[in-house]
């Protein structure tokens, strides 16, 4: 399965036309307070998934991590490496073309379309990656974490919930109840927080909430 040719095109569009909203310019602070309390290992390889040029793999990294990034859009590779005065060169990892400069490895490629002999990561991080895709394809991003994370990977996992029928997404609405359904094959779901976001009557939303999720995969 490949990401979908029309969703792809749109993040394109928006990469292009510089709409990108989601992306913080600071860490962010749900990761900061929870991933000291997960128990991932230190010095450990993360998989951050649809990352963008996220400043939070720059907070991994400063927790002594080696980050792994997968990107669809290329403008957003090369800007995490210029914005954050990094030299990088091409590398192949494991028959995956990366954009290297250690710690950091981001692929520019279709996360769907990845193999397990790509990567095999120890940690996983997605605060709007699950969200951005269409529900129709949680699915098969469920599979891929599971693919690509060796048994007993810990992921943090952020997401946003809201009624659907009151905004078009992305990003998507994803409640509790769903997350507990997804990752209920192969993995261990805990959720360490649900907090109430306060921006939600400037969007037209009756309510927007953020929960935190600790997902552990099982041992083979």
């Amino acid at each position: 399965m490949d990401g979908g040719g029309e969703h792809v095109e749109h993040w394109h569009k928006r990469w292009l036309n510089n709409q990108t909203g989601w992306h913080k310019s600071t860490f962010n602070e749900l990761l900061v307070n929870h991933w000291p309390a997960i128990d991932v290992p230190p010095n450990c390889n993360v998989m951050v998934p649809m990352c963008g040029k996220s400043l939070d793999m720059i907070w991994l990294a400063q927790q002594g991590h080696s980050v792994t990034g997968f990107e669809m859009v290329k403008k957003a590779v090369t800007q995490f490496f210029s914005e954050n005065q990094l030299d990088y060169e091409i590398e192949d990892k494991n028959g995956c073309s990366m954009h290297v400069s250690e710690p950091f490895a981001i692929h520019h490629g279709d996360f769907f379309q990845l193999k397990p002999e790509h990567i095999q990561a120890d940690a996983w991080y997605d605060r709007a990656a699950i969200i951005a895709i269409e529900p129709s394809m949680r699915q098969a991003y469920v599979k891929q974490i599971r693919n690509q994370t060796r048994p007993g990977a810990i992921g943090l996992l952020i997401t946003f919930a809201y009624p659907q029928e009151q905004m078009q997404g992305p990003p998507f609405s994803l409640h509790d109840e769903d997350v507990m359904e997804l990752f209920s094959n192969g993995f261990e779901v805990k959720c360490l927080e649900h907090v109430q976001l306060d921006d939600e009557k400037e969007r037209g939303l009756t309510y927007l909430t953020s929960s935190v999720f600790k997902i552990t995969r099982n041992e083979d």
